[in-house]
């Protein structure tokens, strides 16, 4: 029985790993801080980001979670998050959420230098199959039972004034207990390479500061007169 748990585990993480490959040791090029969340949620269910990552170093940093701690919005498995400069993936596997009428079998995003996408394996809605690969910012609307009508949006990208893009796979919104409950699965951020705050721009916020270059030394304007050497006999001992 653990044999074929582990073999489940294992078929699933590749899933996950495909659609990106793998990262790269380091990236060369700056882009500003890039961002990881697997799962959060906020509203009547709140679900703090999880796991979540926040990078600007030139090597990946990753975090793992096994499983989302119980809840009564959604369950998912194999939660993975990981960001460096310019670059943030995230990945979910297992994916249920019954109240919303969501499942997908694995849920993943990646934003690299200002451009991402996101995909969904298996996905399904009210038992409708959602397309793998949606066009950004695809958004249904849903009837769900005691919940009325909910909007779902897959593959949406929202982009800030400085250029740097937010790629979430899944985003629902939906009343919950008469208030708006809010679900976001595999949500990245990253900024293109030398965009303002990244190690491509120093001087300007989030980055080194620039430092103005030292004044040329200037002449004195009394100099000393040159020294007048003086002759004669220095004592030996010894």
């Amino acid at each position: 029985m653990r044999l074929q748990t582990l073999t489940k585990v294992a078929a699933v993480a590749g899933v996950l790993a495909l659609p990106f490959g793998p990262a790269p040791a380091a990236s060369a090029a700056g882009g500003g801080t890039g961002s990881a969340t697997a799962i959060s949620a906020t509203g009547p269910v709140a679900i703090p980001a999880t796991p979540a990552v926040l990078s600007s170093g030139q090597r990946p940093t990753r975090e793992s979670v096994a499983e989302l701690p119980a809840n009564p919005l959604v369950e998912a498995r194999l939660l993975n998050a990981a960001a460096w400069s310019g670059h943030g993936r995230a990945s979910v596997a297992d994916l249920r959420a019954p109240r919303l009428g969501l499942a997908a079998h694995a849920v993943t995003a990646k934003c690299e230098n200002g451009n991402g996408v996101s995909h969904l394996t298996r996905a399904t809605l009210n038992g409708r199959t959602l397309r793998l690969g949606a066009s950004p910012g695809t958004a249904i609307n849903a009837d769900l039972p005691g919940l009325g009508t909910a909007t779902i949006t897959l593959n949406k990208h929202v982009k800030d004034k400085d250029g740097r893009l937010t790629v979430t796979a899944i985003e629902v919104v939906a009343k919950l207990a008469g208030k708006t409950q809010t679900l976001s699965i595999a949500s990245v951020t990253c900024g293109k390479a030398g965009t303002p705050g990244g190690p491509g721009n120093p001087g300007k916020p989030g980055g080194s500061p620039a430092e103005p270059p030292a004044p040329a030394p200037s002449a004195p304007s009394n100099p000393a007169p040159a020294p007048t050497p003086v002759t004669g006999d220095l004592p030996v001992t010894g």
